[in-house]
């Protein structure tokens, strides 16, 4: 049995954390904890009902709101603090890796915190993941509320066939300050991406979805058909994941979008850089080199594909 026992990053961190753990468990027959998804388990089918966030699904689940869930959590930190069980940290500065844990008769009960895996996530692991993608997905469904809003929204887009809907996620307010604001670009800036990605379908009607978590200026964007997300944190990932293409910094909230909707996804690591089709690429093809530096604002993963 195998316990994510941290609260790692935000909701696509841990998105695509779970993802992973539910990939190796479905592989090698093992069952997942997950703990640290309380504040975001109240809005997932798979999880809503579920104290213990378990992967497979129990035969017998235990309901549980927000208030629980903190408890449940709260007391598997004290557990995995003790150390009773083995405690394994996933660490920033060496590979993490599966194969220790493959032969499940080594393995009965394991604590994990940390999240960024080294070895295999954007190469053997990713295969894993898209040959589970479907139960992932239907594990991870979005409660059926918000989907409902998500598909009224993509209805004011999806209008006939020659339409191409874009997917912009504008993150702005906390990449001021991530990594010394590394990927945080101007609004005027993701306009002239926009301009950009437009021209790659001259035969198509572009129509653009605008997610942020900062209050845009429609003025910016009155060249382009679109409209602006529900600027809710679930129906606006989910929203992205069924454009046609998405485009952003670089983010696992788009990263987890662009693998459940299996939708090319283009992230903006150089502003100046000239878009071409080829940019485009679903996040579980990726491949990729992570870039380790004490000072964890130089740290960076450098995408091939």
């Amino acid at each position: 049995m195998l316990v994510i026992s941290a609260k790692s990053g935000q909701l696509g961190n841990r998105l695509i954390l779970f993802a992973h753990f539910i990939s190796f468990a479905i592989e090698n027959k093992l069952t997942v904890l997950n703990p640290g998804f309380a504040e975001y388990a109240e809005y997932f089918q798979g999880t809503a009902t579920d104290l213990f966030c378990c992967y497979p699904p129990p035969l017998l689940k235990i309901p549980a709101n927000r208030y629980w869930r903190e408890k449940y959590y709260k007391f598997n930190c004290i557990i995995r603090d003790k150390q009773w069980f083995e405690l394994e940290k996933i660490p920033r500065n060496k590979p993490f890796c599966w194969k220790y844990y493959q032969d499940n008769s080594r393995v009965k009960l394991v604590f994990f915190t940390g999240w960024l895996y080294r070895e295999g996530w954007f190469v053997e692991d990713l295969k894993k993941l898209r040959k589970h993608r479907n139960q992932i997905r239907e594990y991870l469904k979005p409660m059926k509320r918000y989907q409902v809003n998500v598909n009224n929204l993509m209805s004011k887009l999806r209008t006939d066939a020659n339409v191409v809907i874009i997917g912009v996620h504008i993150r702005q307010g906390d990449y001021q300050q991530h990594q010394d604001g590394r990927y945080f670009y101007t609004s005027e800036q993701y306009a002239e991406k926009m301009t950009s990605v437009k021209e790659l379908f001259p035969d198509k009607q572009v129509k653009f979805l605008i997610c942020s978590n900062v209050e845009q200026d429609s003025k910016l964007f009155n060249k382009f058909e679109h409209v602006k997300g529900n600027n809710q944190l679930i129906e606006d990932m989910f929203s992205l994941s069924e454009c046609d293409r998405i485009i952003g910094p670089p983010s696992t909230y788009t990263m987890f979008a662009s693998f459940y909707g299996d939708i090319p996804l283009y992230m903006i690591r150089n502003v100046n850089k000239e878009i071409s089709s080829d940019d485009f690429v679903i996040f579980d093809q990726w491949k990729g080199t992570f870039h380790y530096n004490d000072d964890w604002s130089k740290t960076y993963w450098e995408w091939t594909h």
